[in-house]
């Protein structure tokens, strides 16, 4: 018996269910109504896994193979062949640009908090970094990747937010017991020790990790939901699994006697398109209860279908279901998400019909034919493969060229071929071919803005998805991330710069608010950003520094792009993050470039709210680190006068160091030079500090303060 194959019971949509919250509160009775439960959703779930398995084949391009084939010879005999049916598969192609055109929207989010306490907005970058960080080591491009492709070909796709206990780094408490030679046991969530059937306490032989959040994106088929008209109104969903029986056995030995292979029942694998009979393996069914009125902390219920493995109220304090789901395209009172490819399946298989029809016309006409009577000439003699047609009568033997295809036949197909990506959103632009006649930047920049627009539900789909996303991630590591976890955040800028930071878990325990970040007003594709960044220029050629010009670029990932300005830069931008989050910051080093720490420094406390939100004591920190950087820039001022004419630009310095000292311009320090040499005094190369009133109209005070 197939896994979803029909079963004998004949009208399985009017079987009723009941309510979760009904059943008896006994094992018993919660397996029976799970058992059940997923039969009815099973029997359900039929035609809709028939056609997604459909899909996947037009998405293979297997649409002429005979379903009766069970080796790869034999399907390779029937994809091969060129004289049956001649596939081009242009699903596969709008499928997979659909999917690059989401994957350029980047999955960025912001965490704000929900007041203006300086604590929670420290708290929110905190968990900002967080999600940067779990996004990173979980490959998260890689993920929604997936889900698109799911989404695309079976109409609709599930990411589970889950909690894994075996990932992470491992505990620090195991860690330390190692290493000093101490045993680890077991305790309840009371504290007290966990004892065995002897009454001794439960050793952990085991690596305990800290645990972490993980990704998972099942085949849909494999989800089954509460049969309502919208998602909305969904209060449970099951998660199908295949375990091998002695591993379940090995993490449940209490629950060892209702273990058993399901022998009978097979599986079907997407790598060869069939069903696989079970041998030492059986269905696992995991049962997801969200918060409601009637079943206020919900349920979460692992179990085969002989016994529960594991029962416990939702793990989640989030409440909802443990997934997001993204879908195609939404029917009005149909819960499951539809594929596009249903629309366009008839115009692929006329399509394929057309290309059929012309590879049979070009093999039947792409030789010449002899037309001769029977026996007018040694067929042998010929030395060659043309086709020999022969007839009975009195005619001299002649070669005949037949007519190859038409052009209308050429033109029918490519009107097919324009219909499809105009019913499943795919043009030109996107697939590398634009109208022709178009080749300057502005049009096709314009033609990619258009047909983005014309994506802009997709879009609207996918930020929403990557929101939710981010929501339930935080929302797990907030319910099983602890203080005494010890958690490092590995980072990753976005010029590719690695860095490595404490996170305290007190920073989950708060409220936010997560947007997805808005997009750049720059051109998304890198021939459009750079031709856009080029036309600025040109038309203001100081309006971006080579810094920042890098940076826009996206050479700030290449080391020989480096400069020391770009370094500073950053530099100075995580000294401002430690000084408003409250971390000791060492004071300025003679090696530092001191006017960009100066000018990064200065604009934080320009802000309106570094004045009226943030803390006495982080203000006096962030001034007195500035004191400290402007004290380092007059003493190498005294020392260098092209340095002292650099800060005569900066028309706020100094604005802490209360000495006296006032920079003078180039022009200052020459024409002090100069007076001196006339006077026929030694020039010392020291320029002694100048009173304000010195030169009152002097025009090189001021201005210069943009970075």
């Amino acid at each position: 018996m197939s896994f979803f194959d029909v079963l004998d019971e004949p009208d399985a949509q009017a079987k009723n269910i009941k309510p979760f919250h009904s059943i008896e509160n006994t094992p018993k009775a919660k397996l029976k109504w799970l058992n059940n439960t997923f039969e009815v959703l099973q029997k359900q779930a039929v035609f809709r896994t028939s056609v997604q398995r459909e899909h996947l084949s037009l998405y293979r391009g297997l649409q002429f193979i005979p379903k009766t084939s069970s080796n790869r010879t034999s399907e390779n005999r029937y994809r091969y062949n060129k004289v049956d049916k001649f596939v081009v598969n242009q699903l596969y192609d709008m499928v997979e640009t659909k999917i690059a055109q989401m994957m350029r929207v980047k999955p960025a989010v912001d965490v704000l908090p929900t007041n203006d306490e300086f604590e929670d907005k420290n708290a929110a970058k905190a968990t900002k970094l967080l999600i940067n960080h779990l996004w990173y080591i979980n490959d998260v491009d890689n993920i929604l990747e997936k889900t698109h492709r799911y989404m695309r070909i079976f109409g609709e796709s599930y990411l589970f937010i889950l909690w894994d206990k075996d990932k992470g780094d491992l505990h620090p408490a195991y860690t330390e017991a190692i290493n000093v030679g101490e045993k680890l046991f077991l305790t309840n969530d009371d504290g007290s020790p966990q004892v065995d059937i002897n009454g001794q306490p439960v050793e952990i032989k085991e690596k305990v990790f800290t645990g972490d959040v993980c990704y998972e994106v099942p085949p849909p088929w494999r989800v089954l939901l509460q049969r309502k008209h919208q998602m909305e109104d969904v209060e449970y969903c099951m998660k199908i699994s295949i375990e091998h029986v002695e591993d379940l056995k090995k993490e449940y030995p209490t629950k060892a006697g209702q273990i058993e292979a399901d022998s009978n029942l097979s599986l079907f694998e997407i790598d060869n398109m069939n069903d696989r009979v079970l041998e030492d393996e059986t269905v696992v069914i995991e049962f997801w209860h969200k918060y409601t009125k009637l079943v206020p902390e919900g349920s979460y219920i692992k179990f085969t279908k002989r016994g529960i493995l594991e029962e416990s109220k939702s793990p989640y304090s989030h409440g909802d279901l443990p997934f997001e789901r993204l879908t195609d395209l939404d029917v009005p009172e149909q819960l499951n998400g539809v594929s596009r490819l249903e629309l366009i399946r008839p115009i692929q298989n006329m399509y394929n019909n057309v290309n059929t029809l012309i590879a049979r016309n070009i093999y039947m006409t792409g030789h010449a034919k002899w037309v001769m009577p029977r026996g007018a000439c040694d067929i042998k003699q010929l030395g060659n493969d043309n086709t020999i047609i022969t007839y009975k009568g009195g005619m001299a033997p002649q070669m005949v060229d037949v007519r190859p295809n038409p052009v209308e036949v050429y033109n029918y197909r490519e009107s097919l071929k324009d219909d499809m990506g105009t019913i499943y959103g795919v043009h030109g632009v996107s697939r590398g071919t634009p109208p022709s006649g178009i080749t300057a930047a502005v049009a096709l920049q314009f033609l990619n803005e258009q047909e983005s627009e014309r994506a802009s539900t997709d879009i609207v789909k996918h930020n929403s998805f990557v929101q939710r996303m981010a929501k339930k991630t935080i929302a797990v590591c907030g319910d099983y991330y602890m203080p005494d976890d010890g958690r490092m955040l590995r980072i990753v800028g976005k010029d590719n710069q690695h860095m490595i930071k404490y996170f305290d878990s007190a920073s989950l325990q708060k409220d936010y608010d997560v947007r997805v970040q808005g997009g750049s007003a720059l051109p998304e594709s890198k021939a459009g950003r750079m031709q856009r960044i080029i036309e600025l220029i040109q038309y203001k050629p100081d309006i971006i520094s080579p810094e920042r010009l890098i940076e826009l670029l996206d050479f700030g990932d290449t080391e020989k792009f480096q400069s020391l300005v770009t370094e500073a830069v950053r530099a100075a931008d995580a000294e401002n993050e430690d000084l408003l989050q409250g971390n000791p910051v060492g004071e300025p080093e003679e090696w530092e470039d001191h006017l960009i720490h100066w000018r990064a420094h200065t604009k934080i406390i320009q802000r309106r709210s570094f004045k009226e939100e943030t803390p006495i004591e982080i203000q006096q920190a962030m001034i007195d680190h500035i004191t400290d950087t402007e004290f380092a820039m007059v003493e190498k001022a005294k020392e260098n006068p092209l340095f002292q004419g650099k800060l005569a630009q900066l028309a706020l310095f100094p604005i802490f160091y209360r000495e006296g000292f006032v920079p003078q311009s180039r022009e200052q320090a020459t024409a002090i030079v100069q007076g001196e040499a006339n006077k026929g005094e030694p020039v010392t190369g020291q320029i002694p500090a100048m009173e304000p009133a010195a030169f009152p109209e002097d025009p090189t005070r001021g201005g210069g303060q943009n970075e």
